[in-house]
């Protein structure tokens, strides 16, 4: 017998000492008791040493085998303390000693309760399909005990795990479910676990103060019923909230509650992630140093546990983004990458689109604007599926500075139109007009529109190079002439070569006065060949060159412009698109853009049309901070 187990047993001896002989069950149950006590003080390590004691002693003395009731509460204890230590592994084979144990129906109610830890901490772990078959498992077991708390809790943990998969509206419809249950059965604490959990749901959608009025709901709660871990978990939930709002001073004043909170009652997973939260806020403050601490500290942790979770992703976004401040951007990016590869590999879609859109910030610090956006768009599209308006709302403000980029670029080009024939500007910015109309009406997504759009703006940039005799000729061209104006679209291909775009508007540039049966020029291709954006051009290009004054002749009345297009329907050009164009102008819905003389920044107003109705009615605001779910 080892000293350490001696001088324990030697002390449970003194206990029953008042007995003729040990009782060996009293002196087995004290050490059970104080392994209990240990664990509801937070004295994690004192109970494992309890408990370990306890089968150290029982195997020396060569005594029976443990009842069953001693061996599952054994069990329980040991797989709660080493939960709250973080150490989700030996905990989990802890509980499934549990379930190895319980193979009958009369200890479905135990079967149940196990399921329910084992899905929690498969949860922490990332390991998000297993966790939701242990969870659904206790739900069907719960109900066959028609046992109400027992499902809320399972409920909870569920709702907490589509939470990490981004299943916003599973994990809402879950806590509604949990929370009437809670209500039929008057438990508070569990109302308030639910409550706070569905705060955490609205922050993530957009909806700060809806999760500010839960937060604070479960926290007085909590404070009443003395509940002092939950507290400050719920603290840490707040103060992610205000920090979004620009409130860093009372969110730092909360995230530091929280976590002397979880170091004095050694909770290592609150401690990992309000120090995660304590990074974030520091980078905002521009705090580098303490930043990289709290991160530091916090990765080490995964790291000695040899956890792969969202928390591990985290860590990565906010080293990269310490990286991307100091400038080191090749680190950055290593990290960025770091981070998408782990967020893939467990499934949590939420947290793949933050590290997306800053991924896609620092390509655009690295002047890789193509790169970038196709990153921002990627996350964006993950928001929109998320539902996640709020940083849907952030990436799209993103999206729309770097575009701003290009439009710059597109602005100093029609500036050299402008200045070389203002029809020609003025007649680009209304072909854009006229085929965003015709591109919307037929239902093409925001990324189609920017392509048309953009194609439009610089179809006719090639102009800069026809000789000014040409191009501002009042009569009838030669055939010389009209040679070289054909010339045109290749010189806009010319002019854009070197220069690379997010949408692929060249091939529109060059084909603009293609025609369907393969008379346009300057390649003559004919029907399916000619893609749907230049068809689209072409027709709204024509149609603004027939009512608009020409040097050589007045315009024409909308009237007349349609009949002569419509002669030339399959022949020019695509008669179902001819037929939803004339439709449109027919209705008045191009009223405002016939024959108008636009502004110098035109294109900027035309640009910001190219967003789907849904898109156009956000504002910029709110954003995300690594938040906890109660389990």
């Amino acid at each position: 017998m080892s000293t350490r187990v001696k001088v324990k047993l030697d002390d449970i001896l003194a206990q029953n000492a008042v007995q003729a002989e040990p009782d060996w069950v009293k002196s087995i149950q004290n050490l059970l008791n104080l392994a209990r006590e240990a664990n509801k003080a937070y004295k994690f390590e004192k109970a494992i040493e309890h408990l370990n004691s306890l089968e150290e002693i029982w195997d020396a003395k060569g005594l029976p085998e443990f009842s069953l009731e001693l061996r599952l509460d054994l069990y329980r204890e040991k797989g709660k303390a080493l939960a709250f230590q973080g150490k989700h592994d030996l905990a989990i084979k802890e509980y499934q000693k549990i379930l190895k144990l319980c193979r009958d129906a009369e200890h479905l109610s135990v079967k149940s309760e196990t399921f329910t830890q084992i899905g929690q901490l498969l949860a922490k772990q990332g390991d998000h399909d297993k966790a939701l078959g242990y969870l659904q498992r206790a739900i069907g077991a719960y109900r066959r005990l028609n046992d109400l708390k027992g499902m809320c809790k399972a409920l909870r943990n569920l709702g907490v795990v589509y939470v990490e998969l981004g299943e916003f509206e599973e994990a809402e419809l879950t806590y509604d479910e949990a929370i009437v249950n809670a209500q039929e059965i008057g438990d508070r604490l569990l109302y308030a676990d639910l409550v706070n959990n569905l705060g955490t749901i609205m922050n993530m959608r957009g909806n700060w103060h809806r999760a500010l009025e839960l937060y604070r709901e479960s926290l007085l709660i909590y404070e009443t019923e003395k509940e002092i871990r939950k507290q400050a978990y719920t603290e840490n939930n707040l103060a992610i909230t205000l920090s979004e709002q620009g409130l860093n001073d009372e969110a730092f004043e909360y995230f530091q509650k929280a976590h002397e909170t979880g170091t004095a009652i050694n909770d290592a997973t609150l401690v990992l992630i309000v120090d995660i939260n304590l990074a974030d806020l520091y980078l905002k403050k521009e705090q580098l140093s303490e930043a990289e601490f709290h991160c530091r500290k916090a990765h080490q942790y995964l790291v000695d546990s040899n956890l792969v979770n969202g928390n591990l992703v985290e860590i990565k976004k906010i080293f990269g983004k310490i990286a991307r401040t100091r400038k080191e951007l090749a680190a950055a990016l290593e990290y960025f990458d770091e981070g998408l590869h782990i967020s893939r590999e467990i499934g949590a879609k939420f947290l793949e689109a933050e590290v997306l859109m800053e991924r896609g910030i620092l390509l655009r610090d690295m002047d890789r604007h193509f790169d970038s956006l196709e990153n921002l768009e990627s996350s964006y599209h993950m928001y929109t599926a998320l539902k996640a308006e709020g940083k849907q709302e952030e990436t799209e403000r993103i999206i729309k500075s770097i575009e701003e980029l290009y439009l710059e670029i597109f602005d100093l080009m029609s500036q050299k139109v402008d200045r070389k024939d203002k029809y020609t500007k003025g007649h680009s910015d209304r072909v854009a007009s006229f085929a965003l109309l015709l591109a919307k009406e037929l239902g093409m997504k925001p990324q189609v529109l920017k392509s048309i759009v953009a194609a439009a703006l610089l179809h006719d940039i090639g102009k800069i190079k026809i000789n000014d005799r040409v191009l501002k000729k009042e009569g009838k061209l030669t055939e010389e002439e009209f040679e070289l104006i054909k010339k045109h679209p290749g010189f806009g291909v010319e002019l854009l070569r070197g220069k690379e775009f997010p949408w692929d508007i060249k091939p529109m540039i060059l084909h603009h006065h293609e025609k369907l049966d393969g008379t346009g020029y300057p390649h003559g291709l004919k029907g399916e060949d000619i893609p749907t954006g230049v068809r689209i051009i072409s027709i709204a290009d024509v149609f603004d060159a027939l009512t608009s004054d020409r040097v050589y002749r007045p315009a024409f009345d909308t009237g007349k412009a349609l009949e002569i297009m419509e002669k030339e329907s399959g022949s020019s050009f695509d008669p179902v698109l001819l037929k939803c164009f004339c439709n449109l102008i027919k209705a008045g819905k191009a009223d405002m853009v016939i024959n108008s003389k636009t502004r110098e920044d035109e294109m900027y107003g035309i640009w910001s049309q190219c967003l789907s109705s849904k898109e156009e009615k956000k504002d910029d605001s709110l954003k995300k901070k690594k938040e906890t779910v109660l389990a």
